[in-house]
């Protein structure tokens, strides 16, 4: 047994409409705290770089960044002359400037350039809420916010963490409902290394294992034809008005439902994958430089710029990066590879030709003439690349079955 800990969403119900408008203030109050103090910060870089470029040095707070204890003593000096902030939980509040304090760490720590600084938060974001950083009270599948009183949880299945010590909420209002991410401290059993290996392969909309599956992401053509028609709607529609703003939420709920499905795939996907075997194996992929677009420059303009962008559109719709997050904590251990030569090298002689990738489907050696889906063969090189294999057989099944998210999933043999 090892500690651990594992996040849990709810669907949180205020069940009284006083309770809904308080959260609504408590989350409106800590956007203004943020705001307030990201305005201040600001103001006070600028005027350093500005400092720094005429007198030709670096001032201190340019190079140090905002931390939470200037941060939480200059918010202890507002909250006590200003009297309306005095009605909602000190702890809660304040915590909001513990994460714009980690954005300007990062912000200020990061040498690539690709981080940004703290954006200011709007009243018509998606999402708003806050965050209860301690002495989270949860019994009789109700949570206790401070000052407001106990709101209902409700899950499919109940708390799967009974004896978890509950250590963190966010609660986050998305389109109109309340939702609660509570974090438990959990004892997990460590899984035993019985030495089984599979190797994954991913591909646009779906992925394949070295066992000769092929896991296929469910089709959304309905919801994102109805999110495009949405889109359309309410770029047709005046700024400001109500049919703007009841098509805007519209659209939001489709792409709730879009990102949800998305998200059960991968739930599901990942906890098959990692039930069959302790190792899993992957591909080091750099999904952001795949996803980079083809565009280019002015003066050297990109070409296949539309199929470009269409293959990186459906890169992050199959969500490579989260499907890998989640193998990483159910597995008993997550391997990455080189993916140089997974897709063009025939698992059972070795021999590496690109002509042997005969589609996209369909591999077929020129050396040897084995035959069988490009994907899972691939999936078959990942898992002799992380168990170091050097002789190579046939191993596969004779067929290969396709299993899609509403399907049940049962293991080959």
């Amino acid at each position: 047994m090892e500690p651990t800990h594992r996040q849990i969403t709810y669907r949180l119900l205020p069940v009284t409409r006083t309770k809904a408008k308080q959260l609504e203030r408590l989350a409106s109050t800590c956007r203004f705290v943020w705001n307030h103090f990201l305005a201040k910060q600001l103001n006070d870089y600028q005027f350093d770089r500005c400092f720094a470029d005429t007198y030709g040095f670096k001032p201190t707070s340019v190079n140090q960044p905002a931390n939470f204890f200037w941060l939480g003593k200059a918010f202890t000096a507002l909250r006590q002359r200003t009297p309306w902030l005095q009605d909602h939980s000190f702890s809660i509040v304040r915590y909001t400037l513990k994460y714009q304090a980690i954005a300007w760490r990062h912000f200020f720590n990061d040498t690539t350039g690709t981080v940004g600084m703290p954006k200011f938060k709007s009243r018509y974001a998606a999402s708003d809420g806050f965050t209860i950083p301690e002495q989270v009270k949860i019994a009789d599948e109700q949570l206790y916010v401070p000052k407001i009183g106990w709101c209902k949880l409700r899950r499919r299945g109940g708390d799967p963490f009974p004896e978890g010590v509950p250590k963190q909420a966010r609660v986050i209002q998305r389109h109109g409902k309340w939702y609660a991410v509570v974090a438990y401290a959990i004892e997990r059993e460590v899984p035993s290394d019985d030495g089984g290996v599979i190797g994954v392969d991913m591909n646009v909309g779906q992925v394949a294992t070295s066992e000769g599956e092929l896991l296929h992401q469910a089709r959304l053509d309905r919801l994102k034809h109805r999110k495009r028609r949405y889109q359309r709607m309410r770029a047709r529609r005046q700024k400001g008005s109500n049919r703007r703003a009841r098509a805007k939420r519209k659209l939001n709920k489709t792409c709730a439902k879009i990102a949800n499905q998305r998200r059960r795939w991968a739930h599901v996907t990942s906890r098959h994958i990692a039930d069959q075997a302790h190792t899993v194996a992957v591909e080091a992929l750099p999904v952001k430089h795949m996803s980079k677009s083809a565009k280019g420059t002015v003066d050297r303009p990109g070409k296949r710029v539309k199929q470009k962008a269409g293959l990186n559109r459906s890169i992050q719709e199959t969500g490579w990066g989260q499907l890998r997050a989640m193998l990483a904590y159910k597995a008993g251990r997550l391997v990455t590879v080189d993916p140089k030569y997974t897709s063009q090298r025939c698992h059972v002689c070795g021999h590496v030709d690109k002509r042997s990738r005969k589609t996209q489907a369909i591999f077929k050696c020129v050396q040897c003439g084995h035959e069988s889906n490009a994907d899972i063969n691939a999936a078959m090189n990942i898992k002799a690349s992380a168990t170091g294999a050097t002789g190579r057989a046939r191993v596969e099944p004779l067929g290969y079955p396709t299993i899609r998210q509403n399907e049940p999933v049962t293991p080959l043999g």
